[in-house]
């Protein structure tokens, strides 16, 4: 980026720096930020403001985790759209897994999304599959991926490895200094469940899943990391049992760390209301009581990282009947609202802190800084009211279209 932007008057949300909490003014001229103060710029011609009433500046977003079908599906969500669509959501960077077919289990497939992603304004890092076809029963080719530039190996938001390959790949990726994320689910504790096992499941006549489904998974993993000292992510989590089972994990020395979605951290399984299938989600959307919990774990610190699990889907695939339809939601349009509408300032310091500091620790990732002569990576955001009716995403599975939403992202600024 050439030009020169000015941000004017947004309140600085960054509780490290000297500034914190302060209505600054941030000068960026040919992508580096060459002043930052409290009082007024003296700007150079030709610049381009950035201003309104309650605006607010951050350091750039961090996706932990989001899946895109392209290659493969690129009618679902392209790399263009997914990239516009994170954007929008005020990502700089996103970790994803990325392909339907080849899937990213080639390291010529990683080398390939690099490549093609350099074109456009977010930073999209790679990630590998952990399981050949991610079935979780042989382990993928980790290291040749790790190589061709994969931050990280998963299977995504299915059930995942054996406990016998969980074990040797949680050792394996310890070796080469990249995380494996471990997603806290097994589907096979009933079958062709749909929406979390409780009163909405009952009343709509749907299989549930049981807390529990989430709770085994999260117990199996942290004993391997416990046993064998390695360190694990767990991507997914979405329970008050689990925020609990991890906090007493991390008391006792055990490395696990936990990524919640950003939709979890929104609302609760009444979204699905009368069969709405873009909330059949995984994890599930559960209760009042778990959306809290999970709050507060981002604000005791017990959960580390927050996702978009931005996951796209079609019309053939959402326009079903519930029973048939596919798990995902297309959240990047509304990620500002999801994130920060109806928090504490609590809550938002540590939400923000998650996406623009832990996000990236967890991948062993540099934070940016907002200081003078740094390459600017920022996201502005603003609170009031807007109507999402344009939205970036391709994706049939946009959740809140045509509804208000009190939070937009205004603009990313990103020197890559």
């Amino acid at each position: 980026m050439n030009s020169s932007v000015l941000i004017q008057g947004a309140y600085l949300h960054d509780k490290l720096h000297a500034l914190k909490g302060q209505r600054v003014n941030i000068l960026v001229e040919n992508g580096v930020i060459s002043q930052i103060s409290a009082s007024p710029i003296s700007a150079p011609e030709n610049v381009k403001t950035i201003e309104g009433n309650d605006l607010f500046v951050s350091g750039g977003w961090f996706d932990a985790y989001s899946f895109l079908p392209d290659p493969g599906e690129p009618w679902k969500e392209s790399l263009e759209t997914f990239c516009e669509s994170a954007a929008v959501g005020g990502f700089t960077e996103i970790a994803a897994l990325c392909g339907t077919d080849p899937l990213p289990e080639k390291s010529a497939v990683i080398e390939s999304l690099i490549q093609k992603s350099q074109a456009h304004q977010v930073k999209l890092h790679p990630l590998g599959l952990a399981s050949e076809l991610a079935e979780g029963k042989e382990m993928a080719e980790v290291y040749e991926l790790s190589q061709a530039g994969s931050i990280g190996v998963t299977d995504g938001m299915v059930g995942g490895a054996t406990l016998s390959l969980r074990s040797r790949l949680m050792q394996y990726c310890q070796s080469l200094n990249i995380p494996y994320l471990q997603m806290a689910y097994n589907p096979k504790l009933v079958t062709n469940a749909e929406v979390h096992e409780g009163e909405l499941s009952v009343n709509l006549g749907l299989k549930g899943m049981p807390t529990a489904s989430e709770t085994v998974e999260v117990l199996a993993s942290i004993e391997i990391a416990k046993w064998l000292d390695v360190p694990v992510i767990l991507l997914g989590v979405s329970s008050k049992e689990s925020v609990v089972i991890i906090k007493n994990a991390k008391a006792a020395g055990v490395r696990v760390s936990a990524v919640v979605p950003a939709l979890n951290l929104y609302g609760t399984d009444q979204l699905v209301g009368e069969f709405d299938s873009n909330f059949k989600v995984l994890p599930p959307l559960r209760t009042e009581e778990d959306r809290k919990a999970l709050v507060q774990g981002l604000v005791d610190g017990v959960i580390e990282g927050i996702c978009a699990n931005h996951t796209p889907e079609d019309v053939e695939n959402k326009k079903l009947e519930f029973n048939y339809a596919r798990f995902g939601a297309a959240t990047y349009d509304a990620m500002a609202h999801l994130l920060l509408s109806g928090k504490t300032e609590e809550e938002l310091s540590a939400i923000l802190y998650s996406l623009t500091h832990i996000n990236r620790k967890l991948y062993g990732l540099n934070v940016p800084k907002i200081e003078v002569g740094e390459k600017v990576n920022l996201t502005v955001f603003q609170k009031g009211n807007f109507e999402l009716d344009q939205p970036k995403s391709k994706a049939y599975n946009v959740i809140l279209k045509g509804q208000t939403l009190h939070y937009r992202i205004v603009e990313t600024l990103f020197n890559k």
